[in-house]
């Protein structure tokens, strides 16, 4: 198996940022932060807050011993270890940003696990782990210059996809599948 593409790839590919050389990844990836906001002087007992959700619902950080985390922003809700280094931590954070704010995109609710199947054999995992939110479990996967969020909640999914240009999800496109929230095909055709 082949090493997968880096960080620095990624944010070339989605956003056409290219300089990198010792860069500290928290620091490549803060400038296309849009949804979610770097935290700087925070801590919650031993966790350094990192970032926080828009809205203020949602919290990552990272503890004394260096691991990262990821937890409601409410009272007594336990940090949740996420499994994931620096750079993976802050490739999630990328690849959210890129799958929200990207200009070609899809995006629909309810999908079944057979069609998460079809889809999920068109991509690959991006090396970064599983959080749990927006969904009971989210996860990311990438194909070319696209960026696919799947989030599963009790049996039900939600899948945004999103690339640089509309001709980045012709692959996706030929699944046929019916994006019930949003395709940016149909607002850029007008």
């Amino acid at each position: 198996m082949t090493d997968r593409p880096p960080l620095e790839h990624f944010l070339g590919l989605w956003f056409g940022v290219r300089q990198f050389e010792g860069v500290d990844p928290a620091k490549a990836v803060a400038p296309v932060m849009r949804f979610n906001h770097p935290v700087s002087e925070t801590f919650d007992n031993d966790v350094q807050v990192l970032v926080m959700e828009q809205q203020g619902v949602w919290q990552w950080g990272q503890t004394a011993e260096g691991r990262f985390v990821e937890r409601e922003n409410e009272p007594d809700v336990r940090w949740r270890v996420i499994g994931e280094n620096a750079d993976e931590f802050w490739l999630h954070h990328a690849a959210f940003e890129a799958v929200t704010d990207l200009p070609a995109s899809r995006s629909a609710q309810l999908f079944d696990e057979a069609t998460i199947a079809r889809i999920k054999r068109e991509v690959a995992p991006l090396p970064c782990g599983t959080w749990t939110w927006p969904g009971t479990t989210q996860t990311m996967h990438y194909r070319d210059a696209s960026v696919v969020m799947i989030c599963e909640d009790a049996g039900d999914y939600w899948v945004v996809a999103s690339a640089p240009q509309e001709a980045d999800l012709d692959w996706l496109d030929e699944l046929n599948l019916t994006w019930d929230e949003s395709d940016t095909r149909l607002t850029s055709e007008s």
